[in-house]
């Protein structure tokens, strides 16, 4: 078995980003899934309630209502691409409210709102496409998936569908890449995994996915990305954090992009370097652009 370690150099970065620019400017980008609503209320805290054991928080300012999920992948890529068209269920059907401390944004509380309808039939053909990415968050959108074609794949797993949204449910699909991170695999092999060494991460790849490639996101550790036969890993972009909402949307957004390629793992940093820029932002209030990539890219040299 052929393993290889590779991480990009502070030498070729900016060339390999120019590339990887010019690669995918003439795509036609189709994104299905859901997309979420998300609010933010800025808050302080004031204490817990002395009658019971309940937070008390005062209101600071306006909520600030961004555009997460799907069409916030779509976003994220709109300024690499030739086209993007978006497949999503209607606005306000998933709505999350979350409560957030001006001081630390600290999560007090969420509030979620679905209206858990019968989405119906969802059709698409890949053929139509350079490339299509599919965002399945669990709230219902995606389970009556008609498709003609290869696509990239993710689902999310969160509070709502904790132990319900296995990648296993879509095995009979073949998938050009599946995207996922330690707690979705950790559910996915039935094994709880603190980390993923080699042999982990090819025993996850051979299990139900059905895809040509696997990227597996390892928080502070950076990513890895297998073939099935050969291994890449890439360490993590540090940088100041605001907030890390949407950063594994941001991941899986030019991890699809690059999955196109046959060389992907020449351009594996680039989808960490987008995530480390959208940390630097309160979950989806900016998008990746080519401009500020480059900028945030610069740091790094």
């Amino acid at each position: 078995m052929d393993k290889t370690l590779y991480f990009c150099s502070s030498f070729t970065m900016l060339s390999d980003i120019n590339e990887f620019f010019n690669r995918v400017a003439g795509y036609r980008v189709l994104v299905v899934g859901e997309t979420i609503q998300d609010e933010f209320v800025p808050v302080s805290y004031e204490g817990n309630s002395m009658k019971s054991n309940c937070p008390v928080i005062s209101l600071e300012g306006e909520k600030n209502v961004q555009e997460g999920g799907a069409k916030a992948i779509a976003n994220h890529l709109r300024d690499f691409v030739k086209s993007i068209d978006l497949i999503s269920n209607p606005d306000g059907s998933i709505v999350k409210t979350r409560y957030v401390d001006v001081d630390d944004n600290r999560k007090h509380i969420e509030i979620n709102k679905f209206s858990h309808q019968d989405f119906g039939h969802i059709q698409f053909s890949a053929r139509d496409y350079d490339l299509v990415i599919v965002a399945d968050f669990g709230h219902g959108y995606c389970d009556q998936l008609n498709e003609n074609g290869e696509f990239c794949f993710m689902a999310q797993t969160n509070s709502n569908n904790f132990g319900f949204n296995r990648i296993s449910k879509w095995k009979q699909y073949h998938k050009k890449m599946i995207c996922m991170d330690l707690r979705e695999a950790s559910l996915q092999m039935n094994t709880r995994f603190e980390s993923m060494d080699d042999n982990l991460l090819l025993q996850l790849f051979h299990y139900e996915l059905n895809t040509q490639l696997l990227f597996v996101t390892l928080g502070g550790k950076g990513s890895v990305l297998t073939n099935g036969k050969d291994i890449w890993r890439q360490p993590v972009y540090r940088t100041q954090i605001v907030d890390t909402i949407g950063a594994g949307d941001t991941f899986y957004a030019f991890a699809s992009l690059i999955a196109s390629f046959n060389d992907a793992h020449k351009y594996q940093f680039i989808p960490g370097l987008a995530a480390s820029l959208s940390t630097t932002w309160l979950c989806n209030e900016k998008s990746v652009t080519k401009d500020n990539l480059i900028k945030h890219a610069a740091q790094f040299i």
